[in-house]
């Protein structure tokens, strides 16, 4: 025992501090979002729940707040990466407003705008994976945007009706039409495109603008 003990302080000397500092969690940089949440008005709703995703985080969910009489939670420190934000009522009065955003370097404002829930009709029915939809990305320049990551997925962002793609050489990709709308979100780089459109067309086109 003496032995084994007198080799761990050995082996503790050889590493120096950088084994003492490897032990401590080291901070990342985090930049402040404000999340708001108006309705079609533009007047700020009270407490509308909001659910803050880290989508490059297994575990996901990451803040859950209602907002106060300014529409607003209280603002998040967020690292840089990929985030869904939700804003649906508790009681049903609004549709649930789901928004995907990319946090860089630079503090940000993000408006959800939710609608006021209808009082009938659900839209058309879609059965996954009968219907395709290709999808090419241009970047600002016109040209194709190998590599972009595509997220295909229906208003609600149901968790079984979503699919990730990347585009080919072509900056094509052809994707499961998993609702009606379709909701497709293009990440490119520091850019992120949302766009609703309609499930029954066969092709969509996204031109990316200048970051």
């Amino acid at each position: 025992m003496r032995y084994l003990l007198m080799l761990s302080l050995l082996f503790g000397l050889m590493l120096g501090p950088r084994a003492v500092i490897g032990a401590i969690p080291q901070g990342k940089p985090t930049t402040a979002v404000n999340l708001v949440v108006r309705d079609e008005s533009g007047a700020p709703l009270k407490d509308e729940l909001v659910i803050v995703q880290n989508l490059d985080d297994p575990e996901h969910e990451i803040a859950r707040a209602l907002t106060d009489a300014n529409g607003e939670i209280p603002i998040l420190n967020l690292e840089s990466g990929l985030y869904r934000a939700i804003a649906t009522a508790p009681y049903g009065l609004w549709q649930t407003q789901v928004r995907e955003f990319l946090v860089n370097d630079m503090p940000m404002r993000l408006m959800l705008m939710v609608q006021g829930m209808p009082t009938h009709g659900h839209g058309d029915i879609v059965t996954v994976g009968t219907e395709k939809m290709f999808v090419r990305v241009l970047d600002s320049d016109g040209h194709p945007a190998v590599g972009a990551a595509v997220l295909a997925r229906d208003r609600d962002a149901t968790l079984h009706l979503q699919r990730w793609y990347k585009t080919d050489q072509s900056g094509g990709a052809t994707v499961e039409v998993v609702g009606s709308p379709l909701v497709l979100v293009v990440i490119f780089g520091k850019t992120l495109v949302t766009r609703e459109v309609s499930s029954k067309s066969r092709q969509q086109i996204i031109r990316l603008p200048r970051p």
